[in-house]
C-alpha cells in the first residue's frame, strides 16, 4: 500500500473519530457492514473510482469502530454476494481488483437479499453492535420483502443506515426508515446527491445520526 493512501485513510479515521464524539459515542465499539448495489445504473461509479473512495471513507470510520479496523462487505443487484472483508492491507485498488474482475454492474436491484444475508450472520449475542451502511442509487423490485427483514433484523444487533445516491427521490427507504411493526426502530435513511462532492466530515455526521439513539435503546430492550 502507498504510503499515501495509509495516511489518507489515517486522516479519514481522525474526522470519523470527531463525528463520533460530536454524538457522545467516542469509545463505541462497532462491526461495520458495508453493502453496495451493483445495479446496472451505478456502472459508472465503480469505474471511475467513486465506490472505491467510499470504500476507503468507510474504512475510516471502521478503523474507529471495529477492534480489527476493518469492514464486512457485501455486494447485491438481482442476488447477494458476500466479499472478502476490507482492511487497511487490502484496500488499495479493492475495487478492480475484487469487484469488477468478478462481478458484472447490470444487475436487477433487490434489498432483501442482502438484509436477509445480515440477519443470517449476524444473530444474537454478537461481540459488538452491528453497523450497517447500505448503498443504492435506486427503486427496489421486493417491497414487501424488504420491509419483513427490517423488522425481523429490529431483534437483532444490527442497524441499517440506508444512503440514496443521486437524484431519485427514494420514497421506498423513507418509509423503511418510519416503518411500523419493528422491535425498536433500526434503521434510517440519508441522500446523497453526489458522493464525491459530500465533505468526510457531513458524511460522518450524516451516517451517524441515528446510530446513538439506536444504541441506547437496543440497550434497553436487552438486544445489546
Amino acid at each position: 500500500m502507498s504510503i499515501d493512501l495509509r495516511k489518507h485513510i489515517v486522516d479519514l479515521s481522525k474526522k470519523a473519530a470527531f463525528a463520533a464524539n460530536k454524538h457522545s459515542i467516542e469509545g463505541q465499539r462497532a462491526q461495520v457492514v458495508l453493502v453496495l448495489d451493483i445495479s446496472a445504473s451505478m456502472n459508472a461509479l465503480y469505474k471511475t473510482g467513486v465506490v472505491q473512495r467510499v470504500i476507503e471513507r468507510v474504512l475510516g470510520l471502521a478503523m474507529n469502530f471495529d477492534d480489527d479496523g476493518r469492514i464486512d462487505l457485501l455486494l447485491f443487484g438481482t442476488n447477494a454476494y458476500p466479499l472478502p472483508p476490507v482492511t487497511l492491507d487490502e484496500i488499495e485498488g479493492y475495487v478492480e481488483r475484487v469487484i469488477l474482475s468478478q462481478y458484472k454492474i447490470r444487475e436487477a436491484t433487490n434489498y432483501a437479499p442482502p438484509l436477509r444475508l445480515i440477519r443470517d450472520q449476524y444473530r444474537s449475542p454478537q461481540p459488538a453492535p452491528v453497523f450497517v451502511i447500505f448503498l443504492t442509487d435506486g427503486g427496489n423490485a421486493d417491497k414487501p420483502a424488504s420491509a419483513e427483514a427490517i423488522r425481523e433484523l429490529s431483534k437483532q444487533p444490527v442497524f441499517v443506515q440506508f444512503v440514496g445516491i443521486g437524484k431519485e427521490d427514494f420514497p421506498f427507504l423513507r418509509k423503511l426508515d418510519e416503518l411500523p411493526g419493528r422491535l425498536i426502530d433500526n434503521a434510517g435513511f440519508m441522500h446523497v446527491n453526489d458522493l464525491d462532492a459530500i465533505k468526510d466530515l457531513e458524511l460522518y455526521d450524516r451516517l451517524l445520526n441515528e446510530f446513538p439513539q439506536w444504541l441506547e435503546t437496543a440497550r434497553m430492550k436487552g438486544i445489546l
